[in-house]
């Protein structure tokens, strides 16, 4: 709830999660009296299992963010912060996360992480388009995706 609130770092999870304590409280059944702190936030975000959090978050956007007719969609791919190995040489190894974002929503409706030295991003994006199955929108894809063999998955 702290991320789609606009609160990312763990401090400011922490400060969301404080200033919103008696409705936490109940939602989460929270017996103590003090929230979690900073670091139990984080301690407990990086033991999420990612692809069992990004199948619930997609079967909830399917439910209820449908794709409509004429939809503009992006796509596009970011590297996750202090996911870098390999720093000292030339082919670095690190993850990204590319996003299928609805621009008239302004939400997410599906996400793919994937580390680039065993996949690329296009692979990623061409994946993402054959699973949502989407017709008749509009992407838009950064120039990574402007070559002449990447149009054959956009039909």
């Amino acid at each position: 709830m702290g991320v789609m609130s606009g609160r990312y770092g763990y401090r400011e999870i922490d400060t969301f999660a404080k200033a919103n304590q008696k409705e936490l409280r109940r939602y989460l059944k929270i017996k103590h009296k003090k929230m979690p702190s900073y670091i139990t936030i984080r301690e407990v975000i990086m033991r999420v299992d990612f692809d069992r959090l990004n199948q619930v978050f997609y079967k909830w956007a399917s439910t209820y963010v449908p794709i409509e007719k004429g939809e503009w969609l992006c796509i596009d791919g970011k590297s996750i912060k202090s996911t870098l190995e390999d720093y000292n040489t030339s082919y670095q190894n690190f993850v990204s996360l590319v996003s299928v974002f609805t621009q008239k929503r302004g939400q997410v409706l599906r996400t793919s992480a994937y580390e680039n030295k065993r996949v690329s991003e296009i692979l990623v994006v061409q994946q993402l388009i054959e699973v949502l199955d989407l017709k008749d929108v509009v992407i838009t894809l950064d120039a990574l995706h402007c070559k002449k063999n990447s149009g054959s998955y956009l039909r």
